[in-house]
């Protein structure tokens, strides 16, 4: 049990200095691409803007331009899964239809 402990704390470290939130005191992490990470789940979304609306603030957050949210908007509506609720706010959404939206940017 204790080795699952340490295994899993070792994990967490990993992930946050990936994620730039924490620096290693020796070795490297390489990154290609974006990285963020998601310290609280409601961050960068706005419950009475719709879905659509909240894609775009969220990649502008994250430093995406306009242009490439237009090209990964669709790739973001069908990882979410919740198409059918574009342009409802995002406040009347079930948690796990938010926790969609969150993953999804």
């Amino acid at each position: 049990m204790a080795r699952l402990w340490a295994l899993s704390v070792e994990m967490a470290l990993a992930r946050v200095i990936i994620a730039g939130t924490l620096y290693s005191s020796s070795g490297t992490a390489e990154v290609r691409g974006r990285i963020a990470a998601l310290l609280e789940l409601r961050s960068g979304l706005n419950p009475e803007f719709s879905r659509r609306e909240n894609v775009y603030l969220n990649g502008k957050i994250l430093g995406l331009s306009r242009q490439e949210i237009d090209v990964q908007f669709n790739d973001i509506l069908d990882f979410s899964e919740i198409a059918d609720f574009i342009d409802r706010p995002v406040k009347t959404y079930s948690s796990g239809m938010f926790v969609r939206l969150a993953f999804s940017v």
